[in-house]
């Protein structure tokens, strides 16, 4: 109703109208973003704002102030249920995610051709010996999160950028307090703890080209990925 008010007060502007009703309501730019069903997820970290969508990765414009965007993450928290949403605090961001949102998985990968079950295979066995495996490449974060399911049950996972918690997983505070790490880039102390053999992972696009057990990378966009392959089997340190 009040919706319809605004766009006959905006003289049928329904994007201004839309945009004035999320101020209104709280939420903000989040409230705004959650319209685009193309969007998966909202990345809030201070006033900074990344959306995945179906092209990648991408940052929109911010929030004025970071008061206002504690603001907009708590109206969203209160109206999670109504918005089908998720809020998962990973590190020092807040993450907006769809719960009907279905993440591609490795036999998603194996049945378009992308993946042979073999290199599925070779994941999976580093994964339960708790060794690392790095992705590179545009859909990096697609494929690490597909490889999830390969992380025993039960284990303690730190979250990184962009990263997930596996069905059966309990999550960790910190890479100390960690059996894997999965994310983007999770930088100190993670990808040193990974090339130590300290902890196991799935890390994308990582800042140091550390020694990995399984080391990928993936050809394609986002939304077509075309194949999946391993290359050289270890870098120097």
């Amino acid at each position: 109703m009040w919706l319809d008010v605004l766009v006959r007060e905006t003289g049928g502007d329904e994007l201004t109208a839309r945009r004035v009703h999320y101020v209104l309501c709280g939420q903000h730019l989040i409230g705004e973003l959650w319209q685009d069903k193309t969007i998966a997820e909202v990345h809030i970290r201070g006033t900074r704002v990344m959306v995945v969508d179906k092209h990648g990765i991408r940052e929109v414009s911010g929030f004025p102030t970071a008061t206002v965007a504690a603001q907009a993450i708590e109206a969203v928290e209160a109206a999670k249920e109504r918005m089908r949403a998720v809020i998962t605090g990973i590190g020092d961001s807040v993450v907006v995610s769809r719960i009907d949102a279905t993440p591609l998985t490795a036999s998603d990968l194996i049945t378009s051709g992308a993946l042979t079950e073999d290199l599925a295979s070779q994941v999976g066995s580093a994964l339960e010996h708790m060794d690392a495996v790095t992705v590179i490449g545009p859909a990096a974060h697609v494929v690490i999160r597909a490889f999830a399911s390969f992380i025993p049950q039960e284990s303690r996972v730190f979250e990184g950028p962009y990263g997930i918690l596996p069905n059966g997983c309990v999550a960790a505070a910190s890479p100390l307090d960690a059996d894997y790490v999965i994310g983007v880039r999770p930088g100190v102390p993670a990808e040193p703890m990974a090339a130590a053999g300290q902890v196991g992972a799935l890390i994308a696009n990582p800042e140091t080209d550390f020694r990995a057990a399984v080391r990928l990378v993936v050809l394609g966009r986002i939304s077509s990925i075309r194949k999946v392959t391993r290359v050289q089997e270890a870098a120097p340190f």
